[in-house]
């Protein structure tokens, strides 16, 4: 019964702590929206975000295609 409790135990404690980065990537990315929003609208924002994402991409298939 005693390793039925740790386990559980453990399961808990890393549910709460998955649930602590959730809400800590969460908070960041809603201060920054709340930045950004004095300055530009959301699709201006949305507009920038899927350019700097695909940016990223570009650079991941690039290090990527040129490793070999």
């Amino acid at each position: 019964m005693e390793i039925t409790n740790f386990f559980k135990h453990i399961y808990d404690e890393l549910i709460d702590f998955l649930g602590d980065i959730k809400l800590f990537f969460t908070d960041i990315f809603s201060s920054i929206h709340h930045f950004l929003n004095k300055f530009m609208s959301d699709g201006v924002i949305t507009v920038f975000a899927i350019a700097i994402i695909a940016f990223l991409v570009i650079l991941i298939f690039r290090s990527i295609s040129d490793r070999d």
